[in-house]
This record gives C-alpha cells, sequence and structure tokens, in this order.
C-alpha cells in the first residue's frame, strides 16, 4: 500500500533558468520506505486553489551516494504544479511525497556491464541517477550518455555531468541551437542522429542496455534506430512522461466478451468497498474514488503505475497500458486509471500493489 509522507525540503537549487531541483529529508522512520532503484520517481501532493493536485518526477540522486533524495522540475508553460515548484517551494516548505515507485529502473551488480543511455531535456533526471548509481556501486562498468538540449545554458546539471567525465563515463552533448563545430553533435537527436553516433563506436551496440527518456518522438525515434541496428527488444528500455501519441495510434485495444453490469470489490488500507460498475462506463479509479476511497494515483493517463492494483479475482481490461511490464500483467496487475470490468465479479486490491 502507498501513502503519503510529510517531507521537509532541505534544498532548492537553480540548475537552469526553467528548472529547479530540490532535495527532501527523510525521517529515520521513513527511511525503508523510501528505498529506491535508480530510475524511480516520487509523487507529490499540492493543494493548489483548493484543489488536490498530484504530479509525478524522477528522482536525480543516487541510492548509494549518502545524498538527500532529489528531484528536478522543469517549468512547464501553464504548467500548475511545476510553476508552483519553480516559484513557491523553499527550504523549509513540507510536501505530501508518496514513497518511490516505476519499472523505469537500472538494478545494478558487481559484474563488467556497458549501458547506454539517450535522453532529451528533462529526461535526463532519471537517467543521472542511473548514471551516479552506476559509477558509485559498480567499479569496473562504463556509461555512455548521448544528451540532447537546445545550447549548453539550458543543459540539465552540465556541469555535474562533466565533472564525472573520465575513464568510466563519456557524454556526448548534441545541440539543436547552438554550433558544436562537429555535425556529429550538432542537431536533434533523431533516427538517423542516432544511427550516427552509434555507428561512430559499434562497440556500443553491445552494451549490457539502452536507456532513453525524453519527449517521445525522440524515443521511437531512437528505438528504431537500434532496431534498425540490430539490438534486441530486451536490451532497450524505456520511459514517457506524458500520455504517448505516436504510440497511442498504433496500440491495439484489448476487447472484452464480458458485457453489462459487474459486482467489484475495492481492497484499499484494509478496508473493503463494493459497488456496481458497468463494463462501458468509468474506469474503476474514479468509480472508487467517487465512493471516498482514497486511492493511490498521479497522472491518471497510463504513463506511471502510481495507480496499480492487483486483480486477485475476476478480470479487468485496460484502455492503454504504458508502464506495467508484460509480467506484472500476467500477473494480474492492472493500472485502475484504464481498467474496466470484463467478469461478473471483480476484486481489485490496491494493498498488494
Amino acid at each position: 500500500m502507498s501513502q503519503f509522507h510529510n517531507l521537509k525540503v532541505v534544498d532548492v537549487k537553480n540548475e537552469t533558468s526553467d528548472t529547479v531541483s530540490v532535495a527532501f529529508e527523510v525521517p529515520e522512520s521513513d527511511r525503508n520506505a523510501f528505498d529506491y532503484d535508480p530510475g524511480q520517481y516520487l509523487t507529490l501532493k499540492f493543494n493548489i486553489n483548493g484543489n488536490d493536485e498530484r504530479r509525478s518526477y524522477s528522482m536525480c540522486s543516487s541510492p548509494f551516494s549518502g545524498e538527500p533524495i532529489r528531484i528536478a522540475v522543469k517549468r512547464v508553460e501553464n504548467g500548475l504544479v511545476s510553476n508552483h515548484i519553480n516559484d513557491v517551494i523553499s527550504v523549509g516548505s513540507q510536501i505530501e511525497v508518496m514513497p518511490p515507485q516505476g519499472n523505469f529502473i537500472l538494478e545494478t551488480s558487481l559484474e563488467q556491464k556497458t549501458y547506454v543511455a539517450f535522453a532529451a531535456g528533462s529526461g535526463i533526471t532519471p537517467i543521472w541517477s542511473m548514471i551516479k548509481a552506476v559509477l558509485d556501486n559498480e567499479p569496473v562498468s562504463k556509461f555512455v550518455l548521448f544528451y540532447g538540449n537546445k545550447t549548453s545554458d539550458s543543459t540539465i546539471f552540465k556541469n555535474e555531468i562533466d565533472a564525472l567525465v573520465g575513464d568510466r563515463f563519456s557524454v556526448f552533448n548534441v545541440l539543436s541551437r547552438e554550433e558544436t563545430g562537429d555535425s556529429l553533435t550538432s542537431g536533434r537527436i533523431d533516427k538517423n542522429k542516432a544511427i550516427e553516433l552509434l555507428k561512430a563506436n559499434l562497440d556500443l551496440l553491445k552494451a549490457k542496455a539502452f536507456y532513453m527518456c525524453g519527449p517521445e518522438e525522440m524515443i521511437f525515434n531512437v528505438k528504431d534506430a537500434l532496431k534498425e541496428l540490430g539490438v534486441s527488444d530486451e536490451k532497450v528500455k524505456f520511459e514517457l512522461f506524458t500520455t504517448p501519441v505516436l504510440l497511442a495510434e498504433d496500440k491495439e485495444v484489448e476487447i472484452s466478451d464480458f458485457n453489462g453490469m459487474a459486482k467489484v470489490k475495492v481492497i484499499y488500507d484494509d478496508e473493503e468497498v463494493e459497488f456496481e460498475l458497468a463494463t462501458d462506463g468509468e474506469n474503476v479509479l474514479e468509480a472508487a474514488m467517487k465512493r471516498d476511497i482514497d486511492a493511490p494515483f498521479s497522472c491518471k493517463g497510463a504513463v506511471c503505475c502510481t495507480c496499480k492494483a492487483k486483480v486477485t479475482e475476476g478480470r479487468m481490461i485496460m484502455d492503454a497500458n504504458y508502464a506495467l511490464s508484460e509480467e506484472e500483467v500476467a500477473e494480474g496487475y492492472v493500472l485502475t486509471c484504464q481498467a474496466h470490468p470484463a467478469s461478473a465479479n471483480v476484486v481489485v486490491d490496491f494493498d498488494d500493489a
């Protein structure tokens, strides 16, 4: 079960003109709840203008360095929460924070490996956590980063990243609005650029894994480039920050044989609530919240897995899923913000997530 904890802000740093990073103090009593893997995210809750606003932000800190848990937030035009964090949050602020979640992770070990990552803009946040974790915890492994930005000044963590460049870590800054003096690192990271960058060092195609985070278009361009170069799908990991458009266009929607009203039981925080729900009606998260169940959620767009729950009886189908692995789906987990009953009786357990 996930619940919110009140964490105190202990540092706010201006990373660029439109991005701040925020570090939290985790009380000793909550330390176990906030153990995390590099690449995971935190869900933050705010009351803004009387409304409950929740957003998820990836951690940019390393779990092995002893540094405080830190997120980075880039200001989004008309972004209610991102602007609130950039303009209002300061040292001493108390914020409601849910423990770490997410499947976009890098699990470290002592084996010698090479990792490759493509990031653009604020997509560097989880990748930066992974890079530091590998350098902290894998003494013989290497990490190569291809990092796309508009200019050097808009590059989040630029000085920190440059300071770590060495035998085990290298970075290729690809700039779209600043001359680099090298055609290879000028422009946007599209499919052709990704192929050029990788062909310049073909040994990188033998990497243990490829991680991507940033705009959807970049992610799928790089994914296509890797496929064309013969990299197997299981080596390619990516995380989306917003509900995808390109992927959604080709996504097959699962069809249910069941059509009608289902009896649904929702379990959360050891309490059980039962109600009827139509297959073609609202999703189970919406229905649960209307019945005063304080179920966890964030994006409501199938991108994060904050609203994850397990179907322990019956069957549910999802409108979309960009967060759960095939293994999790096979084990009965669903994104409740996308889930509808597909059998006459369904039990959905948030506590088992």
